[in-house]
């Protein structure tokens, strides 16, 4: 017997043990480190996951199992969820999203090696000291090695669609795989608000989820209402550096997360001519002379304020001489990507741009409200204080920023 057909055999007869404790997926899913658009079909007439779509059935050794709808209609079938206890999020954000809905993190069997990251250098790891000891192994670098993986005997992945076939090497090797990636991207608030109906349903929890919801939207309708009515004249220039430091400069134009919060606080992007995250140099930053900055990876508002970033000159911009510069805080995970504080870089960010008309956000109260409210956790004054301003080695991101 030739390597080759005896290698096809052992895969077979992991593929069967294995699905005596899962589910089987249907065929189509994606990359490990969650990339670009996912290719996936379109399955008529199907809901998106939240939607009370999920139907109870039957598997084959007698087992209760029910379909999910992802939000790119792909249908994946599942165990209940009182039978739901070893699940893999490879979504660096996703830990702190489900945070929101279950205080116990015990069923995460697998994570990737950035949630891992994000929890040590945030109030994650304080929150749910258990997320320091999951798994992070079957992940090196860009790629998932998928016999690290089976050794979890995972019921499920959640992971974030990509342009290769991740999502059918799932399916090829049995593993239930829901991929969270949205139709459209951009919106933070969207995204975060999307992820909370996913996990609602694959976890059976729609009833915990309607306060969330409302929150968010109650906060863009406020801020929206009081900004619309401002004269575009009148309304703060803003720039979100993707990535700012002596290799480069990058800049959030349109479609991008950074264009989405800029959008939803009432400002005016100055990068909106740009599409995507892309480079740019300080002739066109003098261009835009931006009003507001806010710096999401790498540099801290003080290397502008001292302009020490070797081969630019950031002192004649509006934002640094005025001493807005900020760095975008670090909650329960890094405000600028979707996250559970998603809520809260809204008001942060709104009350940056439009101090007058925001003196109702103080943001140390917001923090300990919505922490004791939503998260159901007390936290301390010292907590707070770090979140909103994150020191250099808590705010930098492990590897690369794009995978979320």
């Amino acid at each position: 017997m030739d390597k080759k057909l005896s290698f096809i055999m052992i895969l077979v007869l992991i593929v069967a043990m294995l699905s005596m404790g899962c589910s089987q997926q249907t065929d189509e899913v994606d990359k490990p480190l969650e990339k670009a658009e996912t290719k996936q079909g379109k399955a008529e007439d199907a809901k998106p996951a939240g939607s009370e779509n999920a139907v109870a059935e039957k598997s084959e050794d007698g087992e209760s199992t029910r379909t999910v709808i992802s939000p790119k209609g792909k249908e994946v079938v599942l165990p209940t969820a009182d039978k739901l206890n070893r699940v893999v999020m490879t979504a660096v954000p996703l830990p702190s999203t489900y945070r929101l809905l279950e205080d116990d993190l015990s069923k995460l069997v697998g994570i990737n090696p950035g949630c891992k990251d994000d929890a040590r250098k945030s109030i994650l790891g304080k929150m749910a000291p258990e997320i320091l000891d999951i798994s992070d192994s079957f992940i090196n670098g860009p790629e998932v090695n998928i016999e690290e993986l089976l050794k979890l005997k995972p019921q499920v992945v959640f992971y974030y669609g990509g342009p290769s076939d991740i999502g059918k090497m799932y399916g090829e090797v049995g593993i239930p795989a829901v991929d969270i990636s949205p139709k459209v991207r951009g919106n933070s608030l969207e995204m975060m608000m999307l992820w909370v109906e996913v996990l609602a349903d694959v976890f059976e929890l729609e009833e915990d989820i309607d306060e969330i919801l409302s929150y968010g939207k109650e906060i863009v309708s406020e801020i929206q209402e009081k900004t619309s009515k401002l004269e575009n004249d009148k309304k703060t220039k803003v720039l979100c550096l993707f990535r700012l430091n002596e290799k480069g400069i990058r800049v959030s134009g349109k479609g991008t997360q950074g264009d989405s919060w800029i959008q939803l606080t009432g400002a005016v992007n100055v990068a909106a001519d740009m599409k995507g995250v892309v480079s740019a140099d300080m002739e066109q930053i003098y261009k835009m002379n931006p009003e507001r900055i806010y710096i999401f990876n790498d540099a801290m508002p003080e290397d502008l304020f001292n302009n020490t970033i070797k081969g630019q000159d950031w002192s004649k911009i509006k934002a640094v001489e005025e001493g807005e510069v900020y760095k975008i805080p670090v909650g329960i995970a890094r405000w600028f990507p979707p996250s559970g504080d998603t809520p809260l870089m809204l008001k942060w960010m709104a009350q940056k741009n439009y101090p007058a008309l925001f003196n109702n956000y103080k943001m140390e109260e917001e923090v300990k409200n919505y922490y004791n409210k939503y998260y159901k956790y007390d936290i301390t004054d010292e907590d707070i204080h770090r979140i909103l301003n994150p020191i250099r080695e808590k705010a930098s991101v492990r590897g690369n920023p794009k995978n979320y």
